[in-house]
Formats: structure tokens, sequence, C-alpha cells
């Protein structure tokens, strides 16, 4: 009985650690992310990380076939056309022209024109910085029962180094908000912002006094942001150099207008590892991976929910 009791704890353990490993693989994991829903317009933002690459498309498939997206804001895209085999071929993209001078990593919209109507795309030249970084690109989204909206995507300059760069793309995306929203009564002046703003912080600025700083930056075009559910969007290896990962938050949503949504309503969910572990740290390795990290981006899927109109007289 001595033996027993000092080993059934241990059997648990691995009991328990066999089970999280099987959920895991299978992806079904989603602390955090709302279940798709018929009254929801669905807006995802995700930097696949370079795609493609070594991707597990097959992952990639079950992950987005999970989310059920209506539109995709995607960053770090290097052939557009291969994103055609991760949507059904109904699905329709729009990609930027360029995407910096080390790639290029082009910004991409994708979206069900079942489900939505997308006009006027246009890419914003000036935050390329001279064609050095990444432009912005943007869109007016006509849901089929919905609202009307601009998304603009952008992926700023990376690195903590890139702090001064970063500083000067956030006056550019304000001028290029303000005049999109200016044009005019054909369209609505409901803006959405979302991508990868790399807020890694300076060489004298944390990351989180960068956030306050493009806070109050963006709040010139009428920009507020949106809460990051649990904090992170990304995992990066940390100063330690070894096999454990730390969280981030590198990914934002921003939105100017947009009266149908409550300000209490006005979250953002983070998908895949960073729901799985909750935004703590992680051990993985190339020979112990964490699936999603490795197969598909150390960014995670960011989940934003809009709510339909209500047909209903």
């Amino acid at each position: 009985m001595k033996i027993l009791r000092r080993v059934l704890p241990l059997v648990l353990v691995v009991m328990l650690v066999g089970i999280h490993a099987l959920l895991h693989h299978a992806g079904c994991l989603h602390a955090g992310v709302p279940a798709p829903r018929s009254d929801r317009l669905r807006v995802v933002s995700w930097n696949l990380r370079n795609f493609p690459g070594e991707h597990d498309r097959a992952r990639m498939v079950e992950q987005l076939d999970r989310l059920d997206p209506h539109v995709l804001a995607l960053q770090e895209i290097r052939d557009p056309a291969a994103l055609r085999s991760l949507r059904p071929p109904r699905w329709r993209w729009i990609a930027s022209e360029h995407g910096g001078s080390h790639g290029p990593q082009r910004l991409v919209v994708g979206w069900d024109p079942t489900e939505v109507e997308v006009l006027d795309p246009m890419e914003h030249p000036s935050l390329s910085m001279g064609g050095r970084v990444r432009p912005a690109l943007s869109v007016y989204v006509r849901p089929a029962n919905g609202p009307d909206f601009h998304l603009f995507v952008v992926h700023f300059k990376a690195t903590r180094q890139g702090h001064e760069v970063r500083r000067e793309q956030w006056s550019l995306l304000e001028k290029e908000v303000t005049s999109r929203r200016a044009e005019g009564p054909v369209l609505e002046n409901d803006v959405i912002v979302v991508g990868d703003f790399n807020v890694a912080g300076g060489p004298q600025t944390s990351s989180s006094e960068e956030r306050a700083l493009l806070e109050a930056s963006l709040d010139r075009a009428g920009l507020t942001p949106w809460e990051i559910v649990s904090g992170c969007t990304a995992y990066w290896d940390g100063s330690r150099r070894d096999t454990w990962w730390e969280p981030s938050r590198l990914d934002l949503v921003w939105s100017a207008g947009m009266d149908e949504v409550p300000g209490d309503a006005r979250r953002a969910w983070p998908g895949t590892h960073c729901a799985l572990h909750r935004c703590a740290t992680f051990s993985a390795s190339e020979d112990h991976p964490e699936p999603d990290y490795h197969g598909i981006s150390d960014h995670c899927p960011v989940v934003i929910d809009l709510p339909r109109h209500d047909d209903e007289p």
C-alpha cells in the first residue's frame, strides 16, 4: 500500500500529461476563443511567417476551418497564390503589390463572397518608407448583413531597433486613416485597423511604453484600441535562447466609429498556441515541437467578431 501511495500521484500526472498532449495534437483546446456564430461576422488577422515555407498546410486548413472566418487579413505572405489551397475555391483574394525590401512580405485580404463584398482596394505606399518596409493595404468591407467598414492591414518595422521607424509609420497611418474616413457620403467612415504592429519597445522604451505612445498617436485619427483577451498574440524564444518560449503582444486591433460594437464588446481573441497555453511560457523544440508554433507561425490568429444586423422588423 505504501508503494501504491507513492506511485499513484506519479501515474496520475503522467496520465494528465498524456491527455493534454493528445488534445493538443488534435487541436481541441481553444480556451477563450468563441465558437463561430451565425449572428457574428468574423474577421481574423494573422501573420503567417513567410508563407509558404515549411508550413503544415493540413493543420492550417484544420485551424482555419475551426475558426471559420468570413474575412482574413494576412501578413508575411510571399506567394499570395498559395493561399488558395487553404480556403474553399469560392474565396477571393487581394494582395499588396509591394512588401518591403526583404521578401517581399505582402499583405493580403481574403474573403468569402457569399458573406461579404470587398470594394475599393488601396495600397498605401507612404508607410513603406520609400520601399524599405511594408506598405499598408486597405479595402472597404460590405457584409450581406452587418456593419460596413474600411479594413486596414499593417505590418510595421520589426525589432527594438526599428522603434523610430515605427513611430514615423504611426503618423503616416494616422494620415491615411483620416483621409479614408473623409472620402464622402458613398462609403461609411467606420474603420478597423489590424495587423502586426511589432510593438517590441525600443533601446530606451519598453513595449508597454511603446503601446502607450502608439495609442496617443492613433487617437488623433479617432482610433481606439481593442482589448486583446489573455494579453498575448505571439511567442518568441526569449533572451535565454533555450527551449522555453515567451509570450508577447505584437498584433493589435484598433477601430474608429463602429458604433454597432459596444465598448465592452471590443475584444479580440488570440487562437492556436496563444489560446492553448493561455499566454503562459511553454517548452518545445524541433524534436518535441509545439504543432502550431513550429508548424504554422510564431504569431497566433487574432479573432474579431462583429454583430450582424437584426433582420427582424
